[in-house]
């Protein structure tokens, strides 16, 4: 029986080591195979909850009988402005119902978040937030947030101010960040629907994918 040649013991050795190398945690296969189990852990923990997350919520833009999107976002963030005029065009052609969920990620952002939930009771979430995406002045170093919301049409007084405050809309940012925690969000804007997740500035191509088209 003929013996393996020196040279093919020595390839074997070689393939095997990369091998070994290509699938080890820091390996490129290895990179490549965790990052996948992490997005297959996402869409079963995003599943498990989308219809109750999707329902009740009025920080909503578009119709309720489109299909969903969830937008992960945070007012200050230059490409959640960027994609702002995009993902309106989504909504109002009916085309999905685009769901924000807040991720604030600094304390002024935090208070837009709050104005923005705040004008959920007066049926103008959708003002308040294309003036939040589209102004500056809120960005001051003080800012009269009824002044702000009378700006973006929103109905403000006694019972606005007393929401930016309560404790009620501080829990629903709390709910909002932690659904972000679960579904494994870590930077904005974050897209997610049933058949995609897609990180960072929204184009019409985007759609297509969040659709499942």
């Amino acid at each position: 029986m003929k013996r393996p040649a020196i040279q093919d013991i020595g390839l074997g050795v070689c393939f095997l080591l990369l091998a070994v190398i290509a699938f080890r945690p820091s390996g490129v296969l290895g990179s490549r195979l965790r990052a996948w189990k992490v997005e297959r852990q996402a869409l079963a923990l995003y599943r498990a909850e989308w219809e109750e997350a999707a329902s009740g919520r009025r920080s909503t833009l578009g119709s309720g009988g489109a299909p969903v999107i969830f937008e992960f976002s945070d007012y200050q963030c230059p490409f959640c402005r960027a994609s702002h005029q995009t993902v309106t065009r989504w909504a109002t052609a009916g085309r999905a119902g685009v769901v924000l969920v807040h991720v604030p990620l600094s304390d002024r952002s935090r208070e837009a978040a709050r104005a923005a939930i705040c004008a959920e009771e007066g049926d103008a979430f959708g003002r308040m937030h294309d003036y939040l995406m589209t102004n500056e002045e809120w960005k001051a170093a003080v800012v009269d947030w009824e002044a702000a919301a009378e700006a973006a049409g929103v109905p403000a007084g006694t019972r606005f101010a007393r929401c930016l405050e309560s404790s009620a809309t501080a829990a629903r940012l709390a709910r909002d960040s932690a659904l972000a925690v679960r579904w494994l969000v870590t930077g904005t804007p974050t897209f997610v629907s049933e058949h995609a997740r897609i990180v960072g500035q929204a184009s019409e191509a985007d759609l297509e994918e969040l659709l499942g088209r």
